[in-house]
């Protein structure tokens, strides 16, 4: 098995430089080159156990999430594990309820873990204990919640304008009772779209925005989508993927024609290739994008040194809007 030294001599560099190059700092650019070309010729594997005690870390990163079954936070943790694994790092994955005795044990069991840092990825927010979260000793990021910020680096996404957009087109192409199925408002993502779609009808006050609370199930988007058609919407927004298939159920079983009888929009999260047919219009978060910038942010913080003051970061997320055309 290559040793460091191995690596050192094939470089031509010192043994002290392949070191720093190992825990990621910068050299010079032929520096780095020769020694990433080494590295790969002798297929040199780093002893993590030695290096984590060494520089007190575990290389590992937890993540603390609710919506694991989710395809949203499928798709969000394989972009947070492909940066960590990319950078030597493995992910310490921890799902909970929404009950607040389970977050506190799921935040003890990771730190009893050692993480080196730790990515909050936040559905909701009744649960959230900030007391909680401030006691940690480690870099914090935290998905979906903006409450955050004094504690942790966070990601958010700039659902309410993306919601706006789709509502300001309806009201472009002439619709007057527009119908929106809403997520429970508990929920910090749920409140920000609707406030989207209520903003768009504030400054067109001609137009009536009908609301439907759900509960992210496929059957409150039937109920939602039979009520909003019988109070003779022409256009209907679902905040919530689940809830669109559920809409989509009612149109079908009412003999709805999506396009022509109602204009049709939701949530989703598939990517371009693999939208429906239907005439609709679709939102999109990027998903992967949003795991691959938390990982780098995390990493940043866990690599900075006791010297460096980093301001807290909060990253605006832009989402992808397809079928908006005129």
């Amino acid at each position: 098995m290559a040793s460091i030294r191995d690596v050192a001599k094939l470089a031509g560099v010192s043994l002290g430089s392949v070191s720093r190059y190992l825990n990621g700092q910068q050299l010079k650019e032929t520096n780095m080159e020769k020694i990433a070309q080494a590295i790969k010729e002798l297929d040199y594997k780093e002893n993590i156990i030695a290096k984590g005690l060494k520089n007190n870390r575990s290389f590992s990163i937890g993540l603390l999430m609710n919506s694991i079954s989710s395809r949203f936070g499928s798709e969000v943790v394989s972009g947070i594990e492909k940066v960590a694994e990319e950078n030597g790092y493995s992910l310490l994955l921890s799902g909970f309820s929404d009950e607040s005795r389970q977050v506190d044990e799921k935040i003890s069991y990771l730190m009893k873990h050692s993480v080196d840092g730790l990515i909050v990825f936040l559905s909701g927010e009744e649960w959230v204990d900030l007391k909680k979260l401030e006691k940690i000793q480690v870099p914090l990021v935290s998905i979906n919640y903006p409450d955050t910020q004094q504690q942790a680096d966070a990601i958010l996404l700039n659902d309410r304008q993306s919601v706006r957009e789709v509502i300001e087109h309806y009201i472009q192409q002439g619709h007057q009772k527009i119908g929106y199925i809403s997520a429970p408002q508990e929920d910090y993502t749920a409140r920000e779209r609707l406030l989207g779609a209520q903003e768009a009808i504030a400054i067109n006050q001609s137009v009536t925005l009908e609301i439907y609370e759900g509960d992210y199930t496929r059957k409150s988007g039937f109920l939602g989508a039979e009520q909003l058609i019988d109070k003779g919407v022409t256009a209907l927004f679902v905040s919530n993927y689940n809830m669109s298939i559920g809409a989509l159920e009612c149109f079908n079983q009412k003999r709805v024609v999506v396009g022509e009888e109602i204009v049709f929009g939701h949530y989703d999260y598939l990517d371009q290739g693999e939208q429906s047919i239907l005439p609709q219009i679709t939102i999109n978060p990027p998903t992967a994008k949003i795991g691959e910038t938390a990982a780098t942010m995390m990493l940043e913080r866990i690599k900075q040194t006791p010297n460096e003051e980093l301001e807290k970061k909060v990253i605006l997320m832009n989402n992808e809007l397809f079928g908006l055309t005129t």
